[in-house]
């Protein structure tokens, strides 16, 4: 079990994952050395599983798709083959597999409209036998919020919001890049070791990264862990709403922001053109939370379903760059 301070620091992490373990340490009233024994302790047990960056996606020229596969006649073999195809390209920053209605969803960051579309007669070509039904969701825009969970308390931070139209497009060099993508894969990575890596003085790495926050490339800095081993579980909610006043949507992801189990609130054009995502401790618990949205928010919505995830394969969000 866990103890006060390994929730603390992973509520911090969840924050930001880049802080310093320095600073970590304050925040979490221990030495620097015994925090950094703690991080290094989470990781090895798996519940820990990444520190990753969060990036503005449109403004990098990015659109969002979501995408939902039930399968049919496939080997345990052939689906670990269609997984990691769908782990190792490209355009998939994201991957889950489920429990429900889908058994795996995925994000596409296409640059437009036509590579999304390569992308989707690639996957039908080499995977097409094996998919029963799949539905597609155009992402217009999507609210990622704090670990809340861990203390079932609200945690009054602004989200980090992403998805839609690629406007403002910023100008991201090959070094930027390769920063990106090594934050990627690892947020706490330190300046020295990319630097290293890359061929440049820490001063340098440190100039890039303040500026791609400085633009919002960067929003943010989080972490990936192992629910399951925190005594969690994690569904999709998918809403068909009704008519929604810019003021009613507002005031739902408002709710949805101080909701100490929700994790993530996005709209898109698609079938269930809203979705939500919650942390919570089992499926009881999580009928408590809908039975309370549905009380606040019944009149703006039709109807509702739910998916279990069971396992995050995937989380990168600049794919189409290689570390």
């Amino acid at each position: 079990m866990l103890n006060i301070k390994d929730k603390r620091i992973l509520y911090e992490l969840d924050i930001n994952s880049r802080q310093s373990a320095s600073s970590l340490a304050k925040k979490v009233g221990i030495s620097k050395q015994g925090c950094t024994y703690k991080i290094r302790r989470l990781f090895e047990k798996g519940i820990l599983k990444s520190a990753v960056v969060i990036l503005n996606t449109p403004r990098m020229g990015r659109l969002s798709f979501r995408m939902y596969f039930k399968l049919i006649d496939i080997s345990p073999e052939k689906e670990d083959e269609f997984r990691l195809w769908l782990i190792n390209h490209s355009l998939v920053p994201w991957l889950v597999g489920c429990e429900g209605v889908w058994d795996y969803i995925l994000v596409v960051f296409p640059k437009d409209f036509e590579e999304f579309q390569y992308f989707s007669q690639e996957l039908n070509h080499n995977w097409g036998d094996f998919i029963e039904r799949k539905d597609i969701a155009l992402v217009t825009e999507a609210h990622h919020f704090r670990a809340g969970y861990l203390f079932g308390e609200q945690v009054d931070l602004q989200s980090f919001v992403y998805g839609g139209q690629p406007k403002d497009l910023f100008n991201i060099s090959d070094v930027d890049s390769k920063i990106l993508s090594l934050l990627s894969a690892n947020a706490r990575a330190d300046l020295v070791d990319i630097g290293k890596k890359l061929g440049f003085s820490a001063k340098n790495i440190a100039y890039h990264i303040r500026k791609l926050e400085t633009a919002n490339i960067i929003e943010g800095y989080t972490i990936t862990v192992d629910y399951n081993k925190l005594g969690f579980e994690r569904f999709k909610v998918f809403l068909r709403s009704k008519s929604m006043s810019k003021q009613k949507e507002a005031k739902f992801i408002e709710w949805a922001r101080l909701n100490p189990y929700c994790l993530y609130w996005s709209k898109s054009i698609a079938t269930s053109d809203i979705e939500l995502e919650f942390i919570v401790k089992n499926s009881i618990h999580l009928r408590a939370v809908i039975v309370e949205m549905r009380r606040l928010f019944g009149n703006l919505i039709k109807s509702y379903d739910v998916v279990k995830i069971l396992e995050e394969f995937k989380l990168n969000f600049i794919p189409w760059v290689k570390s």
